[in-house]
């Protein structure tokens, strides 16, 4: 369950890291619940933000913490797809 946003303002990248570590609660959460399809869903969500902050820094270290950060968000959710039974579609 998200929640509401820290009173102060907050710049742009701020927002974005709070936002993605929302999403990796919740994935986590619906991960436990056994919700795989929302699970994954916040996963790629927050490597995607995860992703966006990274391009935009200029330090290493900040940089490699929110490319490592993604990665494991996406190895998640990979793992999660791979647990999904898929149903076999033949032919018509």
């Amino acid at each position: 369950m998200m929640q509401a946003a820290p009173n102060p303002p907050m710049t742009r990248a701020q927002k974005l890291r709070w936002y993605a570590d929302q999403l990796t609660k919740d994935a986590a959460n619906e991960e436990q619940k056994g919700n795989k399809e929302a699970a994954i869903s916040k996963y790629l969500q927050a490597s995607d933000l995860l992703l966006l902050l990274a391009r935009s820094e200029e330090n290493y270290a900040a940089w490699k913490y929110y490319a490592d950060k993604a990665t494991y968000c996406q190895g998640r959710a990979r793992g999660l797809i791979a647990l999904t039974p898929h149903r076999e579609s033949g032919p018509g």
